[in-house]
């Protein structure tokens, strides 16, 4: 599901990716680009496949999957603050917004892991990214 959406933004045009990159989460669900994005991938429009592709929009993915890296260990090569990731935990939806904010200094991020969180999006998933960002730090 993940590559297919991934695949999708990456055929449509310069213009149509300029436009979901201005995009926030609430607005993206009115571009036409995001329609395109749904009759390409054949997806349905909800919120898991919006937050999929909100997510991919604008970081570095890495389709690779031996150079590539979770989500927490690129936050934590990025440069990310441990402070930062907590503020994510705890804002609830809006986490998502700041989450997509700190992923856009990340590189060559592993597709299945952006793309479970984004899909899963809730409290678990928001303990999970702590939980896997603090282990990656003592690694």
């Amino acid at each position: 599901m993940y590559k297919k959406v991934y695949q999708a933004y990456c055929s449509l045009t310069r213009g149509d990716q300029a436009e979901l990159k201005r995009c926030n989460l609430k607005n993206m669900a009115n571009s036409p680009a995001y329609f395109r994005i749904l009759k390409f991938t054949g997806l349905p429009d909800n919120a898991q496949t919006l937050r999929i592709l909100f997510l991919l929009v604008g970081t570095d993915i890495d389709e690779a999957e031996e150079s590539s890296q979770s989500v927490a260990a690129a936050l934590l090569q990025a440069g990310v603050k441990e402070q930062q990731i907590i503020q994510i935990t705890r804002s609830g939806e809006n986490g998502i917004e700041y989450l997509k904010r700190q992923l856009i200094r990340c590189k060559s991020i592993k597709l299945d892991s952006i793309g479970k969180l984004a899909q899963f999006w809730g409290d678990n998933a928001r303990r999970s990214l702590l939980k896997d960002y603090i282990l990656a730090e003592q690694d």
